[in-house]
C-alpha cells in the first residue's frame, strides 16, 4: 500500500509546527556553568563568577538556575551550541577559552 493511499502515513510525515509561548520567559546571564551526569538525566547549573579575588581568596560562584534534560535533549543542544559557535567563528574569528591566551591576543591586537 503506498503513502498516497495511506491518509495516516501521510500525516505522521508530515512536520507539527509547535507553538511557543514566551510570554512568562525569563533572562538569565550566566558565565559559569557546570554539569552532572545521572542515570536519565543531564543537570546543568548555571551562575555568576565575579572573578574576585577578596581579603579571604577568591569570591564565590553563585549559581542561580538549574536546567534538567534527559540525555536526547542535551545531545541537541549540544549540537546546535556547536554549530552556533562554529558560525559565529567563520564571522568572527576564533573564540579563546583560554584566559592567558585570550589576554595575549588583546594585548597584541592594535588599538
Amino acid at each position: 500500500m503506498s503513502d498516497q493511499a495511506n491518509p495516516q502515513a501521510q500525516q505522521a510525515a508530515q512536520q507539527i509546527q509547535v507553538p511557543i509561548d514566551a510570554t512568562e520567559m525569563e533572562n538569565v546571564y550566566a558565565n559559569y556553568f557546570r554539569v552532572t551526569p545521572t542515570l536519565d538525566e543531564v543537570l546543568l547549573d548555571l551562575g555568576m563568577h565575579a572573578q574576585l579575588m577578596g581579603p579571604t581568596g577568591p569570591e564565590p560562584v553563585h549559581l542561580s538556575h538549574r536546567l534538567i534534560m534527559n540525555f536526547v535533549t542535551a545531545k541537541k543542544l549540544a549540537e546546535v551550541l556547536r554549530l552556533v559557535v562554529s558560525r559565529h567563528e567563520q564571522a568572527f574569528g576564533v573564540v579563546e577559552v583560554d584566559p592567558n591566551r585570550r589576554l595575549r591576543t588583546n594585548q597584541q591586537r592594535p588599538a
